[in-house]
């Protein structure tokens, strides 16, 4: 046998294993599923609310969030944007305000104080169901922290009062006057 004939046979029998790897490849590569991204509210104000499920009776839970993560746990960039917002309601903007407290919360999604100001800008700009669900959100991520408990409660006694539901509204409000008694 020549060089050149086993030349060709090594490749030959190279590309044969090859042709019996790659379906294989190809199959494990149509299985594989990215992993998810977190949703961020979109950029036209619009805000997507997912209803948690509670847990089954065998499901255990995992330990709640600290309440209002401190400054150093929370990213420079949403802290820096926080800021800006804080200065574009200052200026009476309150859609660039939504903005980058959008765009903060994209960068620390689980930061209570965050939502809590997200609540209070949709409050203002007549959005009180986004308000309301909103500071909702805020209680769930800092349920320990009772001063932020109190503001998102306000929120929502006031969202509730101007979208006419009376009853929502009492209730909150009853919220509202345990938490001033419990803060003294």
């Amino acid at each position: 046998m020549s060089r050149a004939t086993i030349g060709i046979s090594a490749v030959t029998s190279r590309a044969g294993r090859l042709a019996a790897v790659l379906p294989a490849f190809a199959l494990l590569a149509a299985c594989a599923v990215p992993a998810p991204r977190p949703e961020a509210p979109a950029q036209t104000g619009a805000v997507v609310v997912v209803p948690e499920v509670p847990p089954s009776p065998r499901e255990e839970r995992p330990p709640a969030p600290a309440a209002l993560p401190d400054p150093s746990h929370t990213a420079t960039a949403a802290l820096a944007l926080a800021a800006q917002s804080d200065e574009a309601m200052a200026a009476g903007d309150l859609r660039l305000a939504g903005l980058q407290l959008e765009r903060a919360l994209r960068i620390a999604p689980r930061d209570a104080g965050l939502w809590s100001r997200l609540a209070r800008v949709r409050l203002q700009q007549g959005a009180f169901q986004q308000a309301e669900r909103m500071a909702q959100r805020s209680l769930q991520l800092g349920s320990a922290d009772r001063g932020l408990a109190l503001a998102n409660w306000r929120i929502i006694a006031e969202a509730r009062e101007r979208m006419g539901d009376a009853e929502g509204a009492r209730r909150a409000l009853e919220e509202v006057q345990r938490l001033e008694r419990a803060l003294g």
